[in-house]
């Protein structure tokens, strides 16, 4: 059950945030679908109440992501500080367990700010980058078992490209940055995934499309085509022609995720990682990235090594 469902004055805040979202006229909100205003506004009425309680962590990656995800849509940073407004008229409304509106008041300073400074960073390619690398690591942080996945991957894959003497750049650190638009519920879920639940998550590469365009754009088509597959099974596109790069790092995201412990199995040797990359050539992987696996195993050993977890001393 979630809090919402828990506690009516919470979901009842949350209804008439996303109403007040849903009527800002003049900004993209008002196009959005009114059950996508609603999670924009749990999660930020969660990040909210974290702040109040000491931890400005969760609103500052809150902050993070709508001007990363708003900037690329080419939204005004005056229309989003907007929706920072439209919560304080609703705290005015519905407290909902807010506490005294003063340090709530201050909250929202706050959050007003950093946003504005961030928008204005973003506006840079430096900044662009130091905010992505930052999500990233935020994207990571979410799954305890997959801590720093994204920065194990790009090592990787730079192994596997070398033998190829192919450029990755930074397709292999930012190649998942699109999951930020994954539902928590969905990203650390340990049971499997519903269809429907399957289906937004395969959207990731094309949002991380999106997002890296504007900057990136030769890591941007790696990241959308790094779950595609020379059979034709991939997505988001069922491309058959696989760019090289992006199969590289379709197989340093498998033997990362087989080589270390996630949320809905255990470690697996590399042995076993290197075996299922055989097993999947021509059909997951390109024949002469299996190859490159092949030739790198000896430089990965002791990288993949370092994600088992640590042996359990006897009784």
């Amino acid at each position: 059950m979630s809090p919402s469902q828990a506690d009516p004055n919470r979901e009842l805040f949350i209804n008439l945030y996303a109403t007040k979202l849903k009527e800002l006229r003049s900004t993209p909100y008002a196009q959005r679908d009114i059950r996508e205003l609603e999670r924009t506004a749990e999660r930020c009425l969660e990040a909210v109440e974290k702040a109040l309680a000491g931890d400005r962590g969760p609103l500052e990656r809150y902050i993070e992501q709508t001007a990363l995800v708003r900037s690329r849509e080419g939204c005004r940073s005056w229309q989003v500080l907007q929706s920072f407004d439209a919560f304080r008229d609703v705290a005015k409304l519905l407290p909902h367990g807010l506490g005294e509106f003063v340090p709530m008041d201050d909250v929202l300073h706050w959050a007003m700010v950093r946003f504005s400074q961030l928008y204005e960073e973003l506006q840079t390619e430096r900044g662009l980058v130091r905010m992505m690398e930052s999500l990233t690591l935020a994207l990571d942080s979410k799954e305890r078992y997959t801590s720093s996945h994204s920065q194990s991957v790009q090592k990787i894959a730079e192994k596997i490209a070398r033998v190829l003497g192919v450029d990755i750049g930074l397709a292999g650190l930012l190649h998942d940055i699109g999951k930020i638009h994954v539902p928590d519920s969905i990203l650390t879920k340990r049971a499997a995934l519903t269809p429907e639940e399957w289906a937004i998550m395969r959207q990731h590469p094309y949002h991380s499309f999106r997002i890296l365009s504007p900057m990136a754009p030769a890591a941007a088509s790696i990241s959308l085509r790094h779950h595609e597959r020379p059979d034709g099974r991939g997505y988001p596109l069922g491309e058959r022609e696989v760019p090289l790069e992006a199969s590289v790092i379709s197989a340093a995201d498998t033997l990362h995720s087989i080589c270390s412990s996630r949320s809905y199995r255990g470690y697996q040797r590399l042995d076993f990682a290197l075996e299922q990359i055989r097993t999947n050539q021509g059909k997951q992987f390109l024949p002469e990235v299996v190859l490159a696996v092949e030739k790198a195993y000896g430089d990965m050993a002791g990288l993949l090594a370092a994600f088992a977890p640590p042996a359990q001393s006897p009784a």
